[in-house]
């Protein structure tokens, strides 16, 4: 037996809703790239959802839409490379413009 977070894609659909609805262009939050200027309508609303607070250090919660950010595929993975995972932060202060 183990323990396994599902995520769920509902919360990704929201939190781009949430994006638009503040007039908000879908675009990464650490470097600006935008699937849908690259894409065309392929890319339309891709993107992806990180939680700002790693799932194993904030325990069982509600996710809300303000733990999440959206970053391209790549920003993500840059998280997520290495031990200690980087924060939004930490990955801002290092992309260059």
């Amino acid at each position: 037996m183990h323990l396994r977070r599902d995520r769920d894609p509902k919360i990704r659909r929201a939190k781009i809703a949430d994006a638009k609805r503040k007039g908000l262009t879908i675009a990464c939050e650490v470097c600006g790239f935008n699937f849908a200027r690259t894409y065309g309508t392929r890319g339309t609303d891709y993107i992806e959802c990180h939680h700002r607070t790693p799932l194993h250090v904030s325990g069982p919660t509600q996710t809300k839409l303000e733990d999440l950010a959206l970053i391209c595929s790549n920003c993500h993975r840059m998280i997520h490379r290495a031990k200690p995972w980087l924060t939004m932060e930490e990955l801002c202060s290092i992309v260059k413009p």
